[in-house]
């Protein structure tokens, strides 16, 4: 089945969490291949981007075949990229997929610093997790393509580190689901121009930032939009997934009391989330 299949020329190990798709491509780039013709030797045949991490049109003899040409075992292919087990063993690993994605794995590129130490030049697409969003050992912010430089924003720097914290002693992926509830909310409220204290504390770490040379200057983009509310949503997020709080009524006093505003200036709709979702209802 797979006697015919040589090592490829440049044979490059795959980035833990990268995509499927981003790893064939790199592969096909670092050996002059088309992606369909690189496809087409493993067996599914189709192109695939490189934030795509469907394993849909794969069968279980591909995952030998891209064994024999990359030189790495089955084993560190689907360490390494955790959607190929279900090409192995279709259905047993498909409810932990569909959870994970429930919990919106963020495809985007890796830090670039990181992959340079490695030898990486090119684009590496990862798919990781909510909470994985500030690369600590070069304080650089992942979301978006820019990852901007956090040495003058150390708070985004602790608020990566408290999210890490809140995963670590919660379930998952249900602290992925609170964050999805809260990081909106925040979101929203930048954009209503609400409350005053907090528009006050974005508006300086947007200028921290320095100018988007390809933006608005008065309509920031949502991933810069996204950095400045950031410790403001891991705020609730911590309150949504502690169970203790999401049993008690006063929690819009105790979030206004974290996120340091009076709590009549915090606008109702965060602990509306809470409540319309069931939280309360939660594991």
């Amino acid at each position: 089945m797979t006697g015919h299949l040589r090592v490829l020329p440049v044979a490059l190990p795959p980035v833990h969490g990268e995509t499927i798709g981003s790893y064939l491509n790199r592969l096909a780039d670092a050996n002059h291949l088309p992606i369909g013709h690189l496809s087409f030797l493993i067996g599914p045949n189709r192109r695939h981007r490189r934030d795509d991490n469907r394993a849909g049109h794969w069968t279980p003899a591909a995952l030998p075949r891209l064994a024999a040409l990359t030189g790495q075992s089955v084993h560190t292919l689907i360490h390494a990229m955790p959607a190929l087990a279900e090409v192995r063993e279709p259905g047993q690993y498909r409810q932990r997929l569909v959870i994970e994605e429930l919990a919106e794995p963020r495809r985007r590129p890796a830090c670039h610093l990181c992959m340079a130490r490695r030898g990486i030049h090119g684009l590496v697409v990862r798919s990781t997790p909510h909470h994985d969003g500030v690369c600590h050992r070069h304080n650089r912010w992942l979301h978006g393509g820019d990852q901007h430089h956090l040495d003058a924003l150390p708070e985004i720097l602790h608020a990566g580190q408290r999210h890490r914290r809140l995963v670590r002693r919660h379930k998952a992926p249900f602290t992925a689901l609170d964050c999805l509830r809260a990081r909106p909310t925040t979101t929203d409220w930048f954009k209503r121009d609400e409350p005053p204290a907090l528009q006050q504390l974005w508006s300086r770490r947007l200028q921290a930032l320095g100018e988007d040379p390809y933006g608005d200057p008065h309509r920031p983009t949502d991933d810069r939009i996204e950095l400045a509310t950031y410790p403001e949503s891991v705020t609730p997020t911590g309150l949504f997934a502690s169970p203790r709080w999401r049993e008690r009524n006063d929690l819009h006093a105790e979030a206004a009391r974290r996120l340091a505003i009076e709590a009549q200036d915090l606008p109702p709709d965060l602990t509306e989330v809470g409540t319309h979702l069931g939280l309360s209802n939660w594991p």
